[in-house]
């Protein structure tokens, strides 16, 4: 199992600390980065190889990894990061995509309890929606077919579609054929749309499995209202982990 974080965007939205900063390495409270976080909730789940693309700040991203000399990280940089969407980022990195693998964002936060039961969920394909959450205006929304999703996008909102968040859990296979379709589109100049463009093609032949995160955290910092807002949610998360986890 290997962990994809996708970290070659800009972060405009988080107004001047993307001035000098990336911004994964916004500090949560106990002053932990968003990134340095999520290495170590993967690692304590038993991943042990990682993959990050990356554009602006590489330098310090790489800092944030020589934390963890026990792990093996593979950094693919988008040089036109400011051109393109992560479509194009997990092309560079597509032939180091040859396992089973966790496609995350690298803005997301969540809780380690998330991690432990969708790495030891039986299904071998899944991705994060919540039923219950109000669908976000401009973010991601999953549509849910009989337990599968088989769309991903911003501008759905049906009866059928739920909040979403990009963390995937997909054998070596699926996500071998959702590579196929990243390179289709870059082959057809389609770079600066959402992965999950090319994915929504083949989304339905798949069997990728609705994981429900209600009851667990994953949220994303987009801008510095999301940033105050997680800061303060996550943290009776990790209480309730460290009486879980120790």
């Amino acid at each position: 199992m290997k962990a994809c974080i996708f970290n070659s965007g800009l972060g405009n939205r988080m107004g001047d600390f993307t001035k000098n900063n990336h911004k994964s390495m916004a500090r949560l409270k106990d002053g932990e980065t968003v990134f340095h976080r999520q290495i170590r909730l993967l690692a304590a789940e038993g991943v042990k190889d990682f993959l990050v693309t990356t554009g602006p700040f590489e330098d310090q991203l790489k800092a944030e990894a020589a934390d963890f000399p026990e792990l093996n990280f593979t950094f693919v940089r988008n040089d036109i990061y400011d051109k393109t969407n992560y479509i194009y980022s997990m092309y560079l990195a597509r032939e180091h995509m040859n396992d089973d693998m966790i496609y995350l964002h690298g803005d997301l936060v969540f809780n380690r309890k998330l991690v432990h039961d969708v790495l030891n969920s039986e299904e071998k394909n899944t991705a994060t929606v919540n039923f219950k959450k109000a669908l976000p205006e401009k973010d991601f929304k999953g549509r849910v077919r009989d337990g599968k999703v088989v769309e991903v996008s911003i501008h759905i909102f049906d009866e059928d579609c739920f909040a979403f968040q990009p963390f995937y859990k997909l054998e070596k296979a699926t996500a071998s054929a959702w590579i196929g379709k990243v390179v289709e589109f870059i082959h057809k100049d389609e770079k600066k749309c959402y992965a999950e463009n090319a994915l929504n093609e083949i989304f339905p032949a798949l069997n990728v499995r609705a994981f429900s995160y209600e009851g667990y955290y994953i949220d994303e910092i987009d801008n510095l209202d999301d940033y105050a807002r997680v800061t303060a949610d996550i943290l009776p998360f990790d209480e309730a982990d460290s009486k879980l986890f120790g």
